[in-house]
Order: structure tokens, then sequence, then C-alpha cells
């Protein structure tokens, strides 16, 4: 019977039938209580909140532990998807690589590829053209193609009709020399190729075809890994550099070379602290191989300045372990004495011109201005003053690329590539100059930075790069 039942209760003991009271035991009845209402709690029962209260405990504690299974299988699987998607060094060390080398998500489908290197052949001396300089990058597609910029200021090129090359390496940093001798233009282009060797390609403005160069024959394997350092220099002004003696019938008053004033330096990565350096002239059948630049941090760039017409000491730029970029300079003046604190003929760092704090996998270049990109990413631009032992950097002078948003941030271990350049009229004034600094920002572009030698704000605009 129900707790709230108005019938008389049943005792325990009592038989299967209900006695019939008297009128007077009817009247003598108390009128039984109604049990107590027990309490409730959210419209339930004590009990069976209870219950509910404990089963929604269970199914929380359920579901956390079903959530964070999943989470962590999730995660996990994620993890293991990009690692499965990357070089296994890039993984370890994701600063040191750039673009499809991280992620085969990341390889470009349109433009030029990400992590292309990009290279620099200036034309300012070529009066016979229009052209201000050509500049070389790696496609989408793999081909080592080049636009050419003119004294209009427009573009041209990029499409198939101008490869250079169709064998280079993923991301290989290219590197671009061109002079003229004996009224013969050169362009010659370095890069690393499928087969992991240095390359080389040479043109003249009298075939306008590109061939193979002398280094490719060598067969000089680079260090493998998704970002090493490569450049090949103009070796300017001659002056009896120690290098001669390495060629064949020559030496510090061959004729020939003291009479040229033009060749070409390189330096290329041979192991993760090694920068191999090699030396050519005109006439030679051969590189000849030099120093080896050792303690180096060979997945940055290389700079050089050769080409200093007011001295005798040529430059070169390196980063250490510490990542930060050091001056070395060498003068070449066989005819002046040596000293302990200006040697002639061997390598020295000017320490006092060091540049700290850079990305470890910087590309760098030298125009009017130094360019390096720094631990945060930006690049900057210093003005150098080079003076062998005593380079140093002009504080005052120094500058951050930026945009209307603050630092114009380049892709980490972007290659990049820069110049000068001033348009003069027939008396020699100045109708307008430039600064030009490319590199890439989005991974499938590539950037032009330029603004007034003097100063002023930065314009950029991405080049227009055709897709086929």
């Amino acid at each position: 019977m129900s707790p709230n039942s108005t019938g008389t209760p049943f005792s325990p003991n009592a038989p299967p039938y209900t006695a019939v009271p008297t009128k007077e035991e009817h009247e003598a009845q108390v009128e039984p209580v109604a049990p107590k209402e027990e309490k409730r709690t959210c419209g339930m029962k004590k009990r069976t909140f209870m219950i509910v209260l404990i089963a929604l405990i269970l199914l929380l504690v359920l579901g956390i532990a079903l959530g964070v299974g999943l989470g962590v299988g999730l995660k996990k699987k994620s993890s293991s998807s990009t690692a499965a998607n990357a070089d296994p060094f890039c993984v370890a060390q994701p600063e040191l690589c750039i673009g499809g080398s991280l992620d085969q998500a990341y390889f470009s489908k349109k433009g030029a590829f990400n992590g292309s290197g990009i290279a620099l052949a200036g034309e300012s001396w070529n009066k016979g053209q229009k052209r201000i300089f050509t500049l070389y990058f790696q496609h989408w597609s793999g081909d080592i193609r080049y636009m050419t910029y003119d004294t209009n200021q427009n573009w041209g090129g990029g499409s198939s009709s101008e490869t250079v090359a169709s064998d280079a390496k993923n991301a290989t940093p290219i590197s671009a020399v061109a002079y003229t001798s004996n009224d013969t233009q050169y362009f010659h282009l370095f890069y690393i190729n499928k087969d992991n060797n240095l390359a080389q390609r040479t043109q003249d403005n009298v075939t306008g075809l590109w061939s193979q160069g002398l280094i490719g024959k060598l067969n000089l394997p680079v260090y493998d890994s998704p970002s090493v350092g490569l450049q090949a220099c103009y070796k300017g002004n001659f002056y009896g550099d120690a290098d001669t003696h390495l060629f064949p019938g020559a030496n510090g008053n061959n004729q020939t070379l003291n009479n040229t004033e033009n060749g070409m330096n390189i330096w290329y990565a041979t192991d993760d602290s090694t920068f191999q350096q090699y030396t050519w002239y005109p006439g030679q059948d051969q590189w000849q191989e030099v120093d080896k630049w050792q303690g180096k941090n060979t997945h940055a760039g290389v700079g050089c300045y050769s080409w200093d017409q007011w001295s005798t000491s040529t430059y070169t730029m390196m980063v250490n372990k510490d990542n930060n970029t050091e001056f070395w300079w060498k003068d070449t003046n066989s005819t002046e004495q040596s000293t302990s604190s200006h040697p002639i003929n061997s390598w020295n760092n000017a320490s006092i011109g060091a540049i700290d704090g850079v990305y470890p996998a910087t590309s760098m270049g030298y125009t009017t201005f130094f360019y390096t990109q720094m631990a945060d990413k930006s690049i900057k631009g210093y003005n150098i003053s080079y003076e062998s032992e005593n380079t140093h950097v002009v504080d005052e002078n120094t500058f951050t690329i930026t945009n209307p948003g603050g630092p114009a941030y380049g892709l980490g271990g972007t290659h990049m590539t820069c110049t000068a350049y001033a348009m003069t009229d027939d008396k020699g004034n100045t109708k307008w100059d430039s600064l030009y600094v490319f590199y890439q920002t989005a991974g499938d572009d590539i950037t032009a930075f330029t603004r007034n030698i003097d100063g002023g704000q930065w314009s950029s605009g991405a080049l227009t790069i055709p897709d086929d």
C-alpha cells in the first residue's frame, strides 16, 4: 500500500481478513496521521537525486577521459603526419629550414618556389643595353629562370622561355656574376643541382646561349642539407693577389693576369662548419681550390665585396656558430710591406665590425648597404665603413626595411639579393635613384622593396611571375 493511502494499515501478523469493529470501537479509533512529506532536491527525492547525481558525475568523468584520449591521439597523429611530411633534419631544427622541407603542404603551386634562391646580376656597366639588372630565381616548377628590369622601370621575362637550368635542387641557393671583358659580356650563374653537386651555367652576348660552366665539370659535392650557403663574387681590381700562383704558368708578375681586371671567387658549404673557396681568372680552363673557412655556420649565406676602387682590400662576410656576422678582409697589394696589424695576402677578422644576433639561416648581400636577416626575421640594412682591420658599422645609418604596418618580415631563412641604381641624364645629373632589395614574404612570391638611396619611405610589390 502506498504511504499516502488513507485506509487502515495491515499488521504484519494479522490474518488475511479484516474484522468488523463495533460502534464503540469505531468511535474510539483515532484518525490516522498522514506520513511526513520527504524533503526533495531539485524536485526529486533525496535518494533519487543522489542516484542521478552519481550517474552524471560518472558520465562527466567518462567524457573527460574520452576527450583527453582523443585529443592526445589526434595530436600524436598530427605530429606524426607533420614528421612524415618533413625532412628529418627540419623536424629537429625547423629554424634552419624553409618551404617544403618543413612540410610538403608548403610546396608552391604557382609563382616562385617556396625557399627560392634569388640572385641579381647588375648591368649598369652595360651601356649598350637598356637593362638595369637581371633577376634569377627558382620557379615553382623547379626550373631556374630570369626576369629583366629596364631603364623604363618595367619587368619582363620569367616564363619557360627564360629558363637557365632544369636540374636544380629544391630551394637551391643561387649566385650570379656579370661583367664585360674584351667587349664581350659574360653572365655566370651558380647553384646546387639535383645530384647535390656545385653547378655553373655561363652565357655571353655573342651566342646568347647558356652552357655548362667549368666548375660543374669538377663534380664538387655540397653539404647535403635543406639550407646551405653559396656565394660567387666578382674578383675586381687586381693588385697581385697571391691566389695567382695556383694557376699553371702563373706567378705574381704574370702579365696576362695582371692585365685582367676580372675574375671570380666562390664559397660553398662542404659540411656544417666549413666553406670551401675556389677562384678563377679569365683565360684559365679550370677553377683552383684556395681556402677552407672553418668554424662557420654554413646554413647561413656568404657575402662579399671585392670591387673597392679606393683600396686594395677585398672583403668576405660569414656567420659564426654564435649567429653573429663577421667581416673578413684581405689586402692583396703585394707591393706593400706586411705588418702584424696589417698582414698582406691573408684573411683577417675585423672583429669590431661584427653584427650580432642574425637569423641562423640568414642570407646576406651588399650593394651600397649591407643587408642581413635578424633573429626576429626582419631585414636590416647597415652602412659599413670598409677600412680593413678598422672595418665597422656606421650606426646612425642603420635601418630596417618596413611597410606601413612596421617591419617587413621575411620568411625565416629567405634568400635575398640587392642592388642600387641611379638614372642620370646626358649631363650626369641624377633623374632618379633607388635601392632594391628582393626576398620572400609569403612563399610563392619574390617581393621587391625600394626607396631612395638617401632615405625615405619603403615601397614594395610582388613580382608578377608566370605560372607556366
